[in-house]
Parts: structure tokens; C-alpha cells; sequence
């Protein structure tokens, strides 16, 4: 296929003229090429005007899509350079809004502080319990978090030594009670039969500036408890057996005497050993006085007296 110079008509290769003009085409290859020719000016077309291919674009259509991607590129042209220049001016302020963030989402670890200083003061105390419950008011799930591992470090050693103290607790309660139960156990530790009668109340017969004891309470198992005048209490086991020989006591005619007594020597019937729950062990001798009152005396001399007397 060929097209017409002059009108831009598609025309067969072996066209000698144009079909739609009657240009010769012989006359364009066998011519020299001219500015002007008879034929441009019997063309009622302009004598500029660019052949259009069948099936091409036009020349406007391809200058217009130009012109927009032109337009594009300049756009996006200036809105980088108008970025940079933000980022490039307003460094100080990006930086104080980064630092806002940081501070506002920043953790105050320090809230724990006072629950932990309290719960050391009880463990040093020994109220391992009550540290314990303390350090319960701590939030797990801030144990579990990375800022508060300092914190989970110290709630583990104390509830570590918390759990040390209650263990010796329980190993002490659990050995005082064996030797009490051993009390029990023991020859002559029953108040029962002849003995069932010294399971009694007794009080303190004379009291001096130095002494605070009240009453002394004997079960029939040997459970003993002192009640003093100030409010406490003392608590231990006693065992029973006989006795024999002479011990120190008082007359104990009077049934409250405001001076002191004379002394005297007995015959005791009994002797009852206590073994308080601190630890100490204390004795006394029973008998039974003229007056057929229960007595209980340690032997002891004091100020010219007897340490401890107990009438029933």
C-alpha cells in the first residue's frame, strides 16, 4: 500500500494516480522534489498538512498526552521538593513531637516503690504472712512486662524468704507439739486417779512489788496457762509424778495475807513439772495444807520468803 503526498488517501501499490485526487505518482518518483507544484495548488487542502496513516493517532491527540504528562511530572516534582523543605526547616519540631510521644507513653515504675519497702519492713520482722499479702497487691501482669523487671526480681526474693520463714515456723510448731504430745505420753503424765485432784486453779498467794502472776490453770491432759495481773498469759504441759523429801513453802493459814508469812518446810505429795512454750521449764511441789487447801510451791527462796506460792 501507498499513500497520496498530497491528500494522504491510501492507494494501491500499482497505482500510477491517486484515487482520491488523481495525483501522479510517477511524477513524485521520476520529478525532482519541488517547494510548489501546479498539483498543491489545484489541492484544496492546506499544502502543510501531515499525512494521517489509516489506523494512526493524530498528531493533536499525541501533543495533548504530552502536555499531561508533562503536567504530572511537574506536579509530583514540586510536591517532593515541597516535603523537603518541610523536613529540611522544622527538624526541631519534628523531634519535640517524637519526644511528646516518648514522654507521654513513657512507665512510671516507681509505683510500686512504697508496697515494696513496706513488705521488706514485715519480712525483716518476721510477719512473713503479712509480706506476702503486701507484695499480692503488686500487679501480675506488670511483673510480667520488661520495664518492671527490677520490681519481679525483688517480689521473687522476698517471697522466697517469706516462704523460708513460714517453713521454720511450721518445723517449730510442729516440734513443740511433738514434745508436748511426748509430755502426755510419759510415765506419771496423766492427772488422772490420785492425781486427777491437782488438775486445778490456783492463785497466787503472796504477791511482792516483783511478782505479776495471777492464776495458774492445770488440765486433766496437762495443759497449763499462767494469767498474769497485767493482761498476758504464758502457756505450757505439765507431767505428774510423786515426790518426796522436805521443801521450802509458807504458812498458809490466811486467805489473803497483806504481810508476809512465815516460812515452813513440807512433805510434798507430788511434783509438777511445767514446760512453758518458750522453752524453760519450771517446778513445783504439791501438798495438801492444814486448812485441806491445794498448794503449790516452788521452793525457792526470796526476799526472805518463798519465789512462788499457788493455793487452790
Amino acid at each position: 500500500m501507498k499513500y497520496c503526498p498530497t491528500c494522504g488517501a491510501e492507494n494501491n501499490e500499482q497505482s500510477r494516480f491517486c484515487e482520491q485526487c488523481g495525483y501522479a505518482f510517477e511524477t513524485v518518483e521520476n520529478t525532482p522534489k519541488r517547494n510548489q507544484g501546479t498539483n498543491l495548488q489545484k489541492n484544496p487542502e492546506p499544502s502543510n498538512q501531515t499525512p494521517n496513516p489509516k489506523g494512526g493517532f493524530p498528531k493533536w491527540l499525541m501533543v495533548l498526552g504530552g502536555v499531561v504528562i508533562l503536567a504530572v511530572v511537574v506536579g509530583v516534582g514540586l510536591a517532593l521538593a515541597g516535603s523537603s523543605n518541610d523536613e529540611a526547616t522544622t527538624p526541631s519540631s519534628t523531634a519535640a513531637t517524637l519526644n511528646s510521644t516518648s514522654s507521654s507513653n513513657k512507665i512510671d515504675t516507681s509505683k510500686y516503690d512504697k508496697l515494696i519497702a513496706e513488705a521488706k519492713e514485715l519480712t525483716i520482722n518476721g510477719e512473713y504472712k503479712k509480706s506476702n499479702l503486701k507484695l499480692s497487691q503488686i500487679s501480675a501482669s506488670d511483673l510480667g512486662r520488661s520495664e518492671f523487671a527490677e520490681i519481679a526480681d525483688e517480689v521473687d526474693e522476698l517471697q522466697e524468704k517469706n516462704d523460708d520463714g513460714l517453713k521454720q515456723e511450721d518445723q517449730t510448731t510442729d516440734s513443740s507439739q511433738k514434745a508436748k504430745d511426748s509430755a502426755k505420753s510419759s510415765s506419771g503424765s496423766a492427772f488422772s486417779g490420785d492425781y486427777a485432784k491437782w488438775a486445778n486453779t490456783y492463785y497466787f498467794y503472796y504477791s511482792q512489788s516483783s511478782q505479776k502472776q495471777g492464776s495458774l490453770t492445770i488440765g486433766a491432759n496437762g495443759s497449763v496457762t499462767q494469767k498474769n495481773v497485767n493482761g498476758t498469759q504464758y502457756f505450757g504441759q505439765a507431767t505428774i509424778t510423786s515426790a518426796s523429801g522436805d521443801v521450802l513453802s509458807y504458812e498458809t493459814n490466811d486467805q489473803y495475807p497483806s504481810d508476809m508469812p512465815d516460812t515452813k518446810m513440807i512433805n510434798p505429795n507430788v511434783r509438777i513439772t511445767v514446760t512453758w512454750d518458750a522453752g524453760s521449764t519450771q517446778t513445783y511441789y504439791g501438798y495438801v495444807s492444814y486448812s485441806s487447801r491445794l498448794a503449790l510451791t516452788d521452793g525457792v527462796t526470796k526476799n526472805d520468803g518463798v519465789n512462788e506460792v499457788w493455793i487452790s
